[in-house]
């Protein structure tokens, strides 16, 4: 029952892995934040900076990896696939988190060249125009994505790992047993004794 349970946690593991790796990659490539203000919006990618590049290589290594566990179950592949999950969803998670200040930080510095002040300056006035209500950040549904698919490759990561303890201590457990009974085993004794030796023919030789 150990072999069966573990041969069956290990493929879906693999299978959360090639989903959230998809999930992490798909994502990297979608709207993460929104600006909009005066009738106006504007989106930003994933990929508009650093951060998008990280997530989607981390799908990529989570979507691979995962394809390879469905061949083979491996604890080197598990745990890729676990810190890819956790790299991909944590940068995600971060970037959720401070996505206002992200955002700002970066539309200062391509704004502030062009009114001829410095990116701090720009920082203040959009500060300010943000409180004032005249602009507005949100979250877009790409960050969503990423963070989901981060978790569910973080998830089949460790269903994989544990799969793969289980099916490495299933064979030990049964060799042993095995080696027991074939040590432990006696042989089986007759069921009638041996017959008496026929007399020597003559009579006894006593008499």
């Amino acid at each position: 029952m150990g072999d069966t349970a573990g041969s069956t946690r290990a493929p879906v593991g693999a299978l959360l892995a090639i989903l959230g790796g998809a999930l992490l990659a798909v994502g990297s490539f979608l709207s993460w934040a929104e600006v909009s203000g005066g009738g106006t919006s504007v989106s930003a990618k994933g990929v508009d900076g650093s951060d998008g590049y990280i997530t989607a290589i981390a799908g990529v290594v989570a979507l691979v990896a995962g394809a390879a566990m469905m061949k083979r179950s491996k604890r080197a592949l598990a745990v890729l696939v676990l810190l890819a999950g956790l790299i991909g969803g944590g940068v995600g998670l971060y970037d959720a988190l401070t996505a206002k200040d992200s955002v700002l930080d970066a539309a200062a510095e391509e704004i502030a060249p062009t009114l001829g002040a410095s990116a701090e300056e720009v920082r203040v006035l959009l500060d300010d125009a943000i409180d004032a209500g005249e602009l507005s950040i949100s979250i877009s549904i790409g960050l969503y994505i990423v963070i989901a698919g981060g978790v569910i490759a973080l998830v089949g990561g460790v269903m994989s790992m544990r799969g793969g303890k289980e099916m490495a201590g299933a064979a030990p457990a049964g060799f042993t047993s095995g080696s027991e009974m074939a040590v432990g085993a006696t042989p089986a004794m007759p069921s009638t004794p041996p017959s008496e030796p026929p007399a020597p023919p003559g009579g006894d030789p006593s008499g």
